[in-house]
């Protein structure tokens, strides 16, 4: 009698649960939790436990997918925003001949951003002219890195515009967290013969000038 019982119990109930597997299973181990009896309600979990993997894959069973991995270093749209050129602030006639004599400084006027810090490209960096001139139209860039280079202590870097400027004073920088496309460097008019480069996410601004 007793087996009678276990056999009708084991497959007379995926029969009626057959529209749907995942019920089937649920209603199955349900009703193995309500035997007294041990040998009966192991015996009926036993048989549950069986039909359980296949209902992994039953149709209308969502698979789970792992999110993508995202690297920091290179989500390029977790990196700041490039701003725009900032355009000279005019100094009144007559400004730099009087701190330089007639001459002024050694340098044509920058109008361009391919212009901007391009007099020290001659003599390798090793001078070069920042202040402004009445002639200037462009008092700082900003361009995205396209790479960096950290061998010698003192940073430089090529920005995506194709400029390569070179750290030429200071503390060196260390190391750098990410990769180059995620910086954005900013290099703005300086004094004592450099321009100022600050990183985006860097704290410290550095003097610099440009090699190419």
């Amino acid at each position: 009698m007793i087996k009678n019982i276990i056999f009708a119990g084991v497959f007379l109930l995926p029969v009626a649960a057959q529209a749907d597997p995942r019920d089937d299973a649920l209603s199955a181990m349900l009703h193995c939790s309500g035997m007294t009896d041990r040998s009966q309600r192991l015996a009926c979990y036993d048989s549950a436990v069986v039909r359980a993997p296949g209902t992994l894959r039953a149709p209308g069973a969502a698979p789970i997918q792992a999110a993508p991995y995202q690297t920091p270093i290179m989500a390029a749209s977790a990196a700041p925003d490039v701003p725009a050129p900032v355009r000279h602030t005019r100094h009144s006639n007559g400004f730099f001949d009087r701190l330089f004599g007639s001459g002024g400084p050694k340098r044509a006027p920058q109008r361009t951003v391919a212009e901007f810090g391009s007099e020290s490209i001659a003599n390798g960096g090793a001078r070069a002219f920042p202040q402004a001139r009445d002639e200037d139209t462009i008092d700082a860039i900003s361009a995205r890195l396209a790479n960096y280079d950290l061998s010698s202590g003192l940073l430089i870097v090529t920005l995506d515009n194709g400029q390569v400027w070179r750290q030429v004073s200071g503390d060196p920088v260390g190391h750098l967290q990410y990769a180059a496309v995620r910086y954005v460097a900013t290099i703005s008019r300086g004094g004592s013969g450099a321009y100022l480069l600050k990183l985006s996410g860097m704290g410290r601004t550095l003097s610099v000038r440009r090699l190419r």
